[in-house]
């Protein structure tokens, strides 16, 4: 009657083998006295009465007064809906936790440097992060590549515009055509230099969110989930002078025309470059052909 498969998966919710027996027979015989449940479960006489006590704590079974004391099964449809919110419940605590981990921050005086890179992977997390630097900053300048992130932010992004200066830059305005915010697209003047930022710090689905007071967050999506890399260090605050300068000056900057620091074109010059030099090490190998060598044989004869 008691089923083994049954018994070892009970036991896997935290019941003994004891336990998990008593609640199977239990169930089979409706209600029952202790004797018939030792009888039933092959429980050992001795600890039959503890065992179905532990079961009334877990909330697997009640309790009925009468002469015997009998005990009931908690009905196994009630009793898994119990285990999922029990089990959710407890998932979404240490999740929190776990995310509380992330946040926390240690204290300055125990390392020597206060610089802070941390990867977030949790969407609680990373608004989290993002609303901390919304609130902290009074000016802001977003790269984005992902219309779709946008409009994920959009909202915290419009609370913030009231009292923070923000700048978002795109190297074209497709995509945005329904965002409430103004998009601003690379200046021509300095769109090979702000290209060359975009290709080296922001991946295909991503924004990054630049502040004035030292701290940056880059925002990547996939099909499924949100996460960011969160930088606290002094070179943001250098990056975001640098580009707030070339945009606001685009106008009276000149780039030379050699100026093109694309991963595609580096390639190409590269690929020149080692060229040229396999050909100036071909030039300077000493050259022969059959002919002369014969000359020079025909001159030993």
């Amino acid at each position: 009657m008691i089923r083994g498969n049954l018994v070892q998966n009970l036991r896997k919710f935290g019941l003994s083998e004891n336990e998990a027996k008593a609640y199977v027979g239990l169930v089979f015989l409706r209600e029952a006295s202790a004797r018939e449940v030792h009888v039933v479960a092959e429980i050992p006489r001795a600890k039959v009465y503890e065992v179905l006590d532990n079961l009334i704590e877990k909330r697997y079974a009640v309790i009925l007064h009468g002469t015997p004391i009998h005990y009931k099964a908690t009905d196994p449809e009630d009793l898994l809906q119990m285990l999922r919110e029990d089990y959710e419940k407890t998932a979404t605590e240490i999740s929190k936790s776990f995310e509380e981990m992330e946040l926390k921050s240690y204290p300055d005086d125990e390392f020597e440097s206060t610089d802070t890179i941390q990867y977030l992977r949790s969407e609680w997390t990373v608004r989290k992060k993002m609303n901390d630097i919304l609130e902290e900053a009074q000016n802001l300048i977003i790269f984005t590549r992902s219309p779709a992130i946008m409009e994920e932010i959009e909202d915290d992004l419009i609370a913030a515009n009231k009292r923070v200066n923000m700048l978002i830059l795109a190297s074209d305005a497709e995509g945005y055509e329904n965002f409430k915010l103004p998009i601003t697209v690379y200046p021509e003047n300095v769109r090979k230099i702000l290209q060359e930022l975009e290709e080296s710090h922001i991946a295909n689905q991503s924004c990054s969110i630049i502040s004035d007071v030292g701290k940056a967050l880059v925002i990547l999506k996939d099909e499924t989930k949100i996460e960011a890399h969160y930088l606290s260090q002094s070179i943001v605050d250098f990056l975001y002078k640098t580009i707030h300068y070339f945009v606001n000056n685009a106008d009276s900057i000149q780039l030379p025309e050699s100026f093109s620091t694309s991963k595609s074109a580096e390639k190409k010059r590269l690929t020149e470059s080692a060229s040229e030099k396999k050909n100036e090490t071909a030039d300077k190998k000493p050259r022969c052909c059959k002919s002369s060598l014969k000359n020079k044989f025909k001159k030993q004869d």
